[in-house]
């Protein structure tokens, strides 16, 4: 009986070839250019899905940066209209009150308005900024009246008028 031949363990054979980066082979035409120009649109695609849902949280952190800060502001403003209240009804015969609070121009860069207003016997302070888009509102507890109206954020003078026994918030 005879041995069937041996195969060569080194032989490979032309369809097996190891390819290199870049080769190219018998099998299927690819150039690098094109290898070059799908790992770069991918790459673009991932670029603009971070950077569009990083815009978004930057946006959303802005947003309860100024609502919190808005917040802050009218709580403050409204502690000082409770004070000059207190203040015109503890003299029987007030005939001058000023009492100037400084507010900030600006909260997180951005402007806002006040506006005083009344609803169900109730006074509101009403705070709003125009970018981002925020309102907070505040309620005012005095038993003297208060003029309603709007005026920009910053310094503020409550002021109360005794001929018409109400204060009125001035920019």
């Amino acid at each position: 009986m005879s041995k069937p031949p041996r195969r060569q363990a080194g032989r490979r054979t032309a369809l097996r070839e190891c390819h290199r980066w870049g080769g190219r082979s018998g099998e299927r035409g690819q150039s690098t250019t094109l290898d070059y120009t799908l790992a770069l649109a991918v790459a673009a695609v991932v670029a603009t899905v971070l950077f569009a849902s990083a815009g978004d949280f930057v946006t959303d952190q802005r947003e309860r940066v100024v609502r919190t800060e808005l917040g802050v502001v009218g709580q403050q403003l409204a502690d000082e209209v409770v004070a000059a209240d207190r203040l015109a009804r503890a003299g029987d015969d007030t005939e001058t009150l000023v009492v100037n609070a400084t507010m900030p121009q600006q909260v997180a860069g951005t402007s806002y308005t006040v506006t005083v207003a009344e609803g169900g016997g109730t006074h509101w302070l009403n705070l709003s900024s125009d970018r981002p888009e925020v309102s907070v509102t505040t309620q005012i507890r005095t038993e003297t009246d208060v003029a309603t109206g709007s005026l920009k954020g910053g310094s503020v003078d409550i002021v109360y008028d005794p001929a018409a026994d109400r204060l009125e918030v001035r920019g």
